[in-house]
């Protein structure tokens, strides 16, 4: 049985736009200060953390879920033009310094529609 996974890479920049339109969409109450950076921690703990402000030490965070993330950098997708395929399962992991969408494909995804081929035309010489 085959498989298609599909992988997309975000970086900070990306993570940062989605994050903030999410929680401009859903309400969120947010501190004050500029988002900075969007922290992932490890898939166990299941958190990724908002930072607020310039400096490393301000305390002005907010946590996201992974699914909240993931609705987030589905609708960042949407918004900047990135295809995704409605039907395949898709999980959020940390990559690197940034985060990385898996996008799996059922085996049957959807019924194939064949189109039918004109006849060959044979091309004279000369």
């Amino acid at each position: 049985m085959a498989i298609e996974t599909r992988t997309i890479f975000f970086d900070q920049t990306e993570l940062v736009q989605a994050a903030y339109a999410y929680c401009i969409r859903q309400g969120l109450a947010l501190p004050h200060g500029r988002l900075t950076e969007v922290r992932a921690e490890p898939e166990s703990v299941g958190q990724v953390r908002l930072h607020f402000g310039d400096d490393e030490r301000s305390n002005r965070r907010l946590s996201l879920s992974y699914s909240q993330m993931a609705a987030g950098i589905i609708l960042h997708c949407g918004v900047v033009g990135i295809p995704l395929p409605r039907y395949g399962r898709k999980r959020l992991t940390p990559a690197g310094e940034g985060m990385a969408l898996i996008v799996r494909l059922p085996e049957h995804a959807g019924e194939a529609i064949l189109a039918e081929a004109p006849e060959p035309k044979a091309i004279s010489a000369g």
